[in-house]
């Protein structure tokens, strides 16, 4: 039985990658264009050992080159240290790009681009019916193993899962993106980066912080992220309730804000200037966790739909290990497949719901440990 995966991310290309080594075989659909696919997520990430060392067997490559490899700073021979250059140890976690992660993971995988979820029909007769559209073509599966990694957004958790919705965490939250020329970066950056490729400082709860995308020996991109907490009165910076498509929307008061911190050193001052910023492109993030409960998961297991990653336990971009947690799902359940011939999904998800539960409750919990509260404010 081919084994049908939603979703092109960090967990639907692991688990794909994994199927592929073991001659198993396996479709995969992505929503978007090749073309889209090939441009997109091109930021940093940090990875966790515990997270890609069990995924270096499936790939036939040893660490140190993974991490060469992948590296942010990997063009100027780089490792993606996370800390100052004074650390060294290979057992610490590293920022890497994830375009390049998705590159290495996708080599030799025949996606099938353009293919959105259109609809998830749950028959009484036990099993899924999906609908993809490629152009205005619909195609169905039935009684397939269908792998949901489809993101926070899964259509799948929708209509399998209808109870468990995103909880949106109070803290309003903005980044940008911004190339710098190297010559600019050697200057003024690297002094107060010191070999690291993440930099960060704090005024009270307000956090701000400088990440390394990518380098070149011309280039340097970086994403940079201001966060706080939402003010208990109302905060025209925290927008709970705005669609997708309003991440966008920046409103003045932000630029008021980052005017009114003050004197600013080095990095902090050139990228936090509310002029530069104006000519970013600058988002709106929402710090949101979802959980998906044990009954919904009993009822995507009878349908026969693994839900994984983030469609099934979304932590906050800060404070979360998403990309480390899709990671380890995507080999996990392969191994299990691999184990289980009767592919027995609530057993998987048995052996695994406390365990992402926990971490969504420690993610959110760290959230309010970086911006100085004792627990978060729900």
């Amino acid at each position: 039985m081919t084994i049908n995966i939603i979703g092109t991310g960090l967990s639907g290309l692991v688990f794909g990658r994994c199927l592929r080594k073991r001659g198993i075989p396996f479709a995969i659909y992505d929503r978007d264009t090749a073309s889209q696919g090939s441009s997109r997520h091109n930021y940093g990430i940090t990875l966790y050992p515990w997270a890609y060392r069990p995924l270096l067997k499936y790939l036939d490559i040893d660490e140190t080159t993974f991490r060469k490899t992948l590296a942010v700073d990997a063009p100027i021979g780089g490792v993606g240290r996370i800390a100052s250059k004074h650390d060294t140890g290979d057992g610490s976690p590293f920022r890497a790009n994830r375009r390049k992660l998705e590159r290495m993971l996708s080599q030799d995988i025949d996606v099938k681009w353009g293919h959105g979820v259109e609809h998830v029909d749950i028959t009484e007769a036990g099993y899924t019916t999906y609908f993809l559209k490629d152009h205005d073509v619909l195609q169905s599966w039935h009684n397939n193993l269908a792998i949901a990694a489809d993101g926070a957004h899964s259509h799948f958790r929708r209509e399998l899962a209808p109870k468990s919705t995103f909880k949106i965490l109070p803290y309003a939250v903005y980044n940008g993106k911004r190339r710098v020329e190297a010559k600019i970066f050697e200057e003024l950056y690297a002094p107060h980066m010191q070999g690291a490729n993440v930099i960060d400082c704090r005024f009270g709860q307000t956090i701000l912080q400088i990440t390394v995308s990518e380098r070149t020996e011309d280039l340097v991109s970086i994403s940079y992220t201001y966060s706080r907490p939402a003010k208990e009165a109302t905060d025209p910076l925290f927008t709970p309730e705005r669609s997708t498509s309003g991440a966008s929307q920046v409103p003045d008061e932000l630029f008021d804000e980052i005017s009114s911190l003050g004197n600013l050193d080095g990095p902090f001052k050139d990228v936090f200037d509310a002029d530069k910023m104006r000519k970013d492109r600058l988002l709106n993030w929402l710090m949101r966790s979802v959980s998906v409960g044990a009954d919904e998961l009993h009822t995507a297991a009878v349908k026969g739909v693994a839900l994984i990653g983030d469609a099934a336990h979304a932590t906050p971009i800060l404070g979360g290990y998403g990309a480390n947690a899709a990671i380890r799902d995507g080999v996990e359940l392969a191994e299990f497949i691999f184990e289980h011939e009767d592919n027995d999904l609530e057993l998987f998800y048995e052996q695994r719901h406390r365990k992402w539960q926990s971490e969504v409750q420690a993610s959110e919990a760290e959230l309010a440990k970086m911006h100085g509260q004792a627990t978060p404010s729900l």
